[in-house]
């Protein structure tokens, strides 16, 4: 076939990339004729056709009709048997102008929306035609190969008219040949490379970040653009066994793409960071990496196990990595860093819930503007919603598909944090307070926060008591997380008037807002009166007043509104503090785990496993959101992180597991519908921690702490283990004044 003939190829494509193809297709020099869902059709000679083959980083096959058939279809009435006519249209097409006998040969069958056909009989149809064509004309026929075949062939069953065409990329162009290693639910690579597309948006990086990087596809496109590599440089294509095919050109177009990526590999070099939680997802980016010919590149490729909640301690590092090798750096200073983050977190089934999906790209947003504010950054989710809690501005949103299975992708520029945990109590000044009838509460609501701000902003704590019913008259208990204001009121004894006792809190709440210079919408109020049974427990609204507050190195979900508690215990700042410094390399046991906040911590510190237990699913649930809020590993699988649901006592008895670290602070009374019997603190203790002791290590500690002012150990306790009391030192600043919210002890076994 004359390589300077013009011709109609149809180059296919994945639902949603027809525009980008149709860009990439004018940039190799082709001339669009029409573009149809799922497909572009091209004018152009058989050069632009080997060069799509070969270059085309979005398309998935390049077809060239060789067969038109209009079936005599005279009675529209009568009901078509489709299969037939694509057998008629076969065997009369002499097929030996394609290939040879000896060649081997698929059939691929794609039909028009309204047609109505068993697919897989018409493929064998088609089949038939073609072996009956070879038989009368040259009493041979090919055989058939539907795993490797030397020729692929695509019949087209249409309303009007069906297209035999022959397949010159053979395989679909996705298959770049480098995949020798995957993870569950990879990409395809012309899928990536899209994202890839999507994700620059033409603007230039020196950094690329992909913090779940699972076989390493997203990282292995951008590098093969990077370093102008051919899509198609290390595969094998359709026409190879064409008769048509035309080796003198292919030759010379397939030693450019070679040349091109010689040169391409002489750039200056990408600081390259891909991570993932699990270390064969890294082994199968490592192999992957050699295999896409990019093995040099390895010495400029950061690939660690990290989990979400590490991966962004980069900055620093990709700086070295850009500086360039010199004698003297101090001359030599870094660019500075233009990153693009691109990733495809895991979504759906394997987090469970959406919230817990949403969690996680609530997480990964914030650890962005912590890491990458003002860069750019591209991510996958599978919902739109997933997508809109992002922190991203000047956003594109493009709808894919990856197989079956819509998806979107989030581009745009890392916004900064609106607010930094510390810029509320930074900020604040004392107001002036005028009204007579509550001044003193206001004296000392304003010199209660002047003796906390300096220690708090020394340790970097933004969520802490500011009061707690220090006057007799104002009976409150106000706490601050970030900039908003929680207040506490306990319930006046029936002595006091209502009337009076409601005039006395409204008074209080004009002062508050007054003394802390906050609007109305930032103050949450509650009343705590003494709870009986499982009411301490029970929802007190549905407004889903959900905020995330940052403490240490975690961030955490608090409801302000729909609980009695908000979900973190303030007064356990210090535990939470102790666990996170001990943790590293032990497993840790949280019983009466609540909303997993001690387990966070313990993840966050480094801790080998993390398990949680409590009677609520409702607070596990808030727990794994926790989790994957700040990074960490929730799914299904996870082996490292787990959460149980049952009653502590009989969870204790059922295993055997052994823990470096167990912390307990059970409540007071229970009597949950879901617990047989009910738990007193004071009652319970002793066969509650002998069943956690029998599970601590022989070198391990077990932290016991509870809010029963008149809790005392049970003698025989002290007889078997090793107990001391620690309550000071687990008293936070902000509680030094009513030092008895709570006690806690270190047990360990004797020596």
């Amino acid at each position: 076939m004359p390589s300077e003939r013009l011709h109609t190829f149809w180059i296919t494509c994945a639902d949603g990339l027809e525009t980008l193809l149709v860009n990439e297709l004018q940039g190799f020099g082709a001339h669009i004729v029409s573009r149809q869902p799922g497909r572009i059709l091209i004018e152009n000679t058989l050069e632009i056709a080997y060069h799509t083959c070969l270059w085309s980083r979005l398309a998935s096959r390049v077809l060239l009709p060789i067969h038109y058939f209009t079936p005599d279809v005279k009675n529209e009435h009568v009901v078509r048997d489709i299969a037939e006519e694509l057998y008629e249209g076969a065997v009369n097409f002499d097929w030996s102008l394609v290939f040879s006998t000896g060649a081997t040969f698929a059939v691929r069958l794609h039909t028009e929306r309204d047609i109505r056909v068993n697919t897989q009989f018409a493929t064998l149809r088609v089949k038939d035609g073609i072996v009956d064509a070879f038989m009368d004309s040259q009493g041979r026929r090919p055989s058939i190969d539907t795993h490797q075949p030397e020729i692929t062939l695509t019949a087209f069953a249409g309303l009007e008219q069906h297209v035999y065409s022959l397949d010159l990329s053979g395989d679909s162009l996705h298959r770049r040949g480098y995949r020798q290693l995957m993870t569950d639910a990879p990409l395809k690579e012309n899928l990536a490379a899209a994202i890839m597309q999507l994700a620059q948006n033409n603007q230039p990086f020196n950094t690329l970040i992909d913090p779940m990087c699972g076989s390493g596809t997203l990282i292995i496109e951008a590098l093969l653009m990077y370093t102008d590599c051919a899509a198609g440089l290390n595969r094998n294509f359709g026409f190879m066994g064409w008769s048509g095919h035309d080796a003198t050109l292919w030759n010379r177009l397939h030693l450019e793409a070679e040349q091109r990526f010689a040169a391409g590999l002489a750039r200056p070099r990408l600081a390259v960071f891909a991570f993932d939680a699990d270390w064969r997802a890294l082994q199968a980016t490592r192999h992957n990496l050699i295999a896409a010919g990019l093995a040099d590149y390895l010495t400029s490729i950061r690939l660690e196990e990290r989990t979400l909640a590490d991966w962004c301690n980069f900055a620093q590092e990709s700086a070295k990595m850009r500086t360039l090798e010199t004698d003297d750096l101090s001359k030599t200073p870094p660019e500075p860093m233009q990153a693009l983050l691109v990733t495809n977190p895991p979504y759906g089934e394997r987090l469970g819930d959406k919230a817990t999906s949403r969690a996680l790209y609530q997480g990964l947003g914030r650890q962005l503007q912590k890491a990458l504010s003002g860069q750019r950054a591209a991510v996958i989710a599978a919902q739109i919603e997933q997508a809109d809690v992002l922190p991203l501005a000047d956003t594109q949103t493009t709808r894919l598909m990856n197989g079956n299975l819509p998806i979107y992708v989030r581009a745009g520029t890392v916004l900064a944090l609106a607010e930094l945990p510390m810029s509320f109590l930074q900020q604040w000044t004392p107001q002036p307070v005028i009204d007579s009838l509550a001044q003193d509460f206001a004296n000392r609501l304003q010199k209660n926060l002047l003796n906390l701000k300096k220690i708090a902003l020394r340790e970097q704590v933004s969520n802490l008591r500011i009061y707690d019913a220090d006057l007799p008259d104002y009976n409150l208990a106000i706490d601050l997380y970030g900039s908003r204001v929680h207040v506490q009121e306990y319930a006046p004894p029936k002595t006091i008037d209502p009337e009076k006792a409601k005039q006395r809190f409204n008074t209080a709440l004009h002062i508050i807002r007054q003394v802390l210079n906050v609007q109305r919408e930032q103050v949450f109020i509650k009343t705590r009166a003494r709870q009986k049974g499982s009411e301490q427990y029970e929802k007190k609204g549905d407004t889903g007043k959900r905020f995330i507050v940052h403490e240490g190195a975690a961030d955490f979900y608090i409801n302000l509104t729909d609980y009695l508690d908000t979900g973190l215990f303030l007064d356990h700042r210090p535990m939470r503090e102790r666990i996170a410094k001990e943790a590293r390399g032990k497993h840790f046991l949280n019983l009466y785990a609540y909303t997993c906040t001690v387990s966070v911590h313990a993840a966050l510190g480094g801790a080998a496993s993390t398990t949680s237990v409590d009677l609520s699913n409702t607070y596990l649930d808030w727990g794994k959101n926790n989790f994957a809020l700040n990074g960490l590993t929730v799914d299904h699988s996870d082996e490292q992180h787990q959460f149980f649901a049952g009653d502590v006592f009989e969870w204790l008895k059922e295993g055997s597991e052994q823990y470096d670290l167990i912390f307990i602070d059970p409540p007071t009374f229970s009597n949950s519908k879901k617990f047989f019997g009910t738990f007193d603190v004071q009652r319970d203790h002793a066969s509650l921690l002998k069943r956690a002791m029998n599970r601590l290590a022989p070198e391990g500690v077990l932290y016991f702490s509870n809010n029963f002012k008149r809790f005392a150990f049970d003698d025989d306790l002290f007889e078997r283990f090793d107990i001391q009391d620690i309550t000071p030192q687990t008293i936070g600043f902000d509680f030094k004044r009513h030092a008895n919210i709570h006690q806690a002890w270190a047990l360990r076994h004797l020596k």
